[in-house]
């Protein structure tokens, strides 16, 4: 099977990429990758100096690059290219909308006219708040509160009616939020683990009870694998783990599995429109392909704690002026 994994480069893509590579070596990958801030072709350099990946650097939004790649005779597409970072949506919707609203208009005409199947990955944020007890399912409303959320789920909409218009072949996976390696230092884990290995302060938004579930980012890919033999065209799947853990208890744990001390905590104003809680039913997914998470959170922590603290150039390479600017930005002096 001849796949393209777009934004193959980013957190999700590389690590998606590597397990492919590893485990379905009868694949054929090509990574399309616009290479922005948060995606870096070293990430999967070992695999295309080896040959079993290629890369072509190019942007979804442009249908006459993704048009000469999908003349490759590509199989699917898995599309991972989006802007992901909630905060960044905030500051600066317009990026957001580009790449993940008009870009994926682009890649579902494209796939279209070549009769290409395409696998989107999304979010569970496209649901929005979660209440206590409450856990969507796929058929749920849309209901999503930041610039990020609302471009995923018109994305998942411009899908869903492509699906019904024109018979179109596509389907959406939504997983709840993933750790693990080459995650770029904006977001939670990484900038925390990053922050706190040397000693520094963590900025935790508001009160910090905003509770997650976790995935760790090798059973995501691990059911992606799975979604690709078992496609379904117009099918929806949630994609969750079993651990519901405030952002002030992942913290927490993060400093007793670093060795820090719990003053390092930094309470910050809270940012506009954070939802207090998300979940999500993931049921369909496990009984459609007896999928389970293989790792429970202190282990995926721990293994994503060790990856970092045994890769500091790859975290020194990755904090580029960009990102201590955009730091600043957000945090000023901790």
């Amino acid at each position: 099977m001849n796949l393209l994994i777009t934004g193959g480069c980013g957190f999700l893509g590389t690590n998606l990429v590597g397990h492919l590579a590893s485990h379905r070596p009868e694949y054929h990958l090509t990574v399309f990758d616009l290479l922005t801030y948060a995606g870096a072709k070293s990430n999967i350099k070992s695999l295309i100096s080896k040959g079993s990946v290629a890369f072509v650097q190019g942007d979804i939004c442009y249908p006459d690059q993704l048009d000469k790649v999908l003349e490759y005779g590509i199989d699917m597409v898995i599309n991972l290219a989006a802007e992901t970072h909630v905060d960044r949506s905030i500051l600066d919707p317009g990026d957001f909308v580009r790449s993940n609203v008009f870009g994926v208009q682009v890649l579902l005409d494209c796939c279209r006219k070549k009769s290409v199947p395409l696998m989107h990955i999304s979010t569970d944020e496209i649901y929005g708040p979660a209440p206590k007890g409450v856990s969507f399912r796929e058929d749920a409303a849309f209901s999503p509160s930041s610039p990020y959320a609302a471009s995923k789920a018109s994305a998942d909409l411009l899908i869903l009616a492509a699906v019904r218009t024109y018979g179109q072949e596509a389907m959406i996976i939504r997983p709840v939020n993933n750790l693990g390696p080459y995650q770029y230092p904006e977001k939670l884990i990484p900038l925390f683990v990053d922050r706190l290995m040397r000693g520094l302060p963590v900025p935790v938004y508001g009160d910090g009870k905003q509770t997650r579930y976790w995935l760790y980012v090798d059973d995501f890919c691990s059911a992606v694998e799975l979604a690709i033999e078992g496609f379904s065209k117009g099918e929806c799947h949630n994609l969750s783990s079993q651990t519901e853990i405030s952002n002030i208890d992942l913290t927490r744990q993060l400093i007793e599995i670093i060795g820090c001390k719990q003053e390092l905590i930094r309470h910050v104003d809270d940012r506009p429109g954070h939802d207090r809680r998300y979940a999500i039913d993931g049921s369909k997914f496990v009984n459609k392909f007896g999928w389970l998470p293989k790792f429970e959170l202190d282990r995926a922590l721990r293994n994503t704690v060790k990856w970092y603290q045994d890769n500091p150039g790859w975290l020194k390479s990755r904090k580029t002026k960009e990102f201590e600017q955009y730091f600043d930005r957000q945090y000023g002096s901790l």
